[in-house]
C-alpha cells in the first residue's frame, strides 16, 4: 500500500512539473451564431500577470479578469452572455462595495486590461471588415470574368491564389491583392461574411461603453480616456463602419469628453488633443446617422457645450489645431452637429487681442 501511494505522489508531482499553471480557458474561437465567423482567437491568459502585483497576488483578481475576457469572447447571441456580463457587474460592484483601495485598484487594473483588449480586436475587426467590403465590391467583375471564353484561366486562379496566401501570409492582405481574390476564397480564409463581422464589431463596441461606464463607477475614467487618445487605427477605421457601430463610438466618445470635463485628475492637455483630434471627425461625419436612441437633442447640445469647455482649456496653439481640423469636417458634412461655432469665435476673439 506504501508503494502505490508512493508511486501515485510520485506521478501527481510529476504532472504538476510538466503541466504549464496557465491553462488557458478558451482554447478557440467563439461561434457568432452557428457559422464559422468568431469573435478572436482569445489571447493567452498569461497577460493577467502583466495586470499589475495586486493582481498577480488576488484570487478575486484573476477571477475578475476571467469574467471579463469570458464577457469579450461571447458571442451576442449566446444565452450565456448575460450571465457573464451580470457576474462581472456583481463582482465589480461587491468589490466596490466590501474592499478598500486594493479591490477598487483590482476593479480598475481588470477593467483596464478588458478595455485595451477590445479596442484591439475591434480595430483589427474593422480593419477586416473594410477588407470584405473591399472584396465584395469588386465580385462582379469577377462573376463577368468567369463568364468568358478563356474563363478556364480564371478557374485556375483560386487554388494558386489560396497556395500564395499560405506562403506568404499577410502579403494577401493588402487591399490590392484582396481585389484580385474571389470573395468566397477571402471570406473563408478571413473567417465569415461582412455581416457576421459587423454582428462582432458592434458587440465590442457596446463592450467598450460598458467598461468605460463601470471604470467611471471606480473612479478611473481617465484611464479609458488614456487609451482611447492613442487608439489611432480605430479611430481611422471608424469612419467607414457600419452606422450601428458608429453610433456606439459617437455615444463612447461624447462620455469620455463629458468625463474630461469632470475628471478630478488633470491630463496632459496633449491627452486631450489627441483624443479630440482622433474623434472629432467622427461626431462630424456620422451625425446624420445619430437618432434620439443614440443622443437625445439635449444630450446634444450638451455635448456641443462640453466640447466648447474642453476645447477652451487647451493652450492657443491646440486650440487652433482642433478648431481647424473641426472646421473642415463640419464644412464638408450634410449635418449641423457638433456645431462649436461659438467656441470658434471665441478662440478668434482672444488671438486679436494678440496684436491690440
Amino acid at each position: 500500500m506504501a508503494l502505490v501511494i508512493g508511486a501515485a505522489a510520485w506521478c501527481a508531482r510529476t504532472l504538476l512539473v510538466l503541466v504549464p499553471l496557465e491553462i488557458p480557458i478558451l482554447g478557440g474561437n467563439a461561434d457568432v451564431s452557428g457559422g464559422n465567423m468568431s469573435i478572436c482567437v482569445p489571447e493567452n491568459r498569461r497577460e493577467w500577470i502583466r495586470q499589475g502585483e495586486s493582481l498577480v497576488r488576488s484570487s478575486i483578481g484573476r477571477a475578475l479578469c476571467q469574467v471579463l475576457d469570458l464577457v469579450i469572447d461571447i458571442p451576442v447571441t449566446s444565452r450565456k452572455y448575460e450571465f457573464a456580463r451580470s457576474l462581472a457587474d456583481r463582482i465589480l460592484a461587491d468589490n466596490s462595495r466590501y474592499g478598500g483601495p486594493v479591490l477598487k485598484e483590482i476593479n480598475i487594473r481588470a477593467l483596464e486590461g478588458g478595455f485595451s483588449r477590445t479596442v484591439f480586436l475591434l480595430t483589427k475587426c474593422l480593419a477586416r471588415l473594410h477588407r470584405q467590403q473591399q472584396v465584395e465590391a469588386w465580385a462582379w467583375p469577377w462573376r463577368m470574368l468567369k463568364d468568358l471564353p478563356f474563363s478556364l484561366i480564371f478557374h485556375c486562379l483560386p487554388p494558386l491564389l489560396t497556395s500564395l496566401k499560405d506562403g506568404f501570409g499577410t502579403a494577401l492582405h493588402n487591399p490590392l491583392m484582396q481585389m484580385i481574390v474571389p470573395a468566397g476564397l477571402s471570406s473563408a480564409c478571413d473567417g465569415g461574411s461582412s455581416s457576421s463581422s459587423e454582428i462582432v464589431a458592434e458587440k465590442l463596441a457596446n463592450e467598450l461603453l460598458w467598461m468605460a461606464q463601470r471604470l467611471k463607477q471606480n473612479s478611473a475614467l481617465e484611464v479609458a480616456i488614456l487609451h482611447w487618445s492613442s487608439a489611432t487605427q480605430l479611430a481611422q477605421w471608424s469612419l467607414t463602419s457600419s452606422s450601428r457601430v458608429q453610433k456606439l463610438l459617437v455615444k463612447l466618445s461624447a462620455f469620455l469628453c463629458a468625463g474630461l470635463v469632470s475628471l478630478d485628475v488633470e491630463l496632459q492637455p496633449e491627452v486631450t488633443l489627441r483624443l479630440l483630434l482622433l474623434w472629432l471627425p467622427l461626431l462630424c461625419r456620422t451625425s446624420h446617422a445619430i437618432d434620439e436612441t443614440t443622443l437625445s437633442s439635449s444630450d446634444k447640445i450638451d455635448t456641443e457645450q462640453i466640447l466648447s469647455k474642453v476645447i477652451q482649456r487647451l493652450p492657443d496653439s491646440y486650440q487652433e489645431l482642433v478648431l481647424a481640423m473641426w472646421l473642415t469636417e463640419y464644412v464638408g458634412s450634410s449635418s449641423d452637429w457638433p456645431n462649436i461655432q461659438g467656441c470658434y469665435h471665441g478662440w478668434c476673439q482672444s488671438t486679436r487681442k494678440l496684436y491690440y
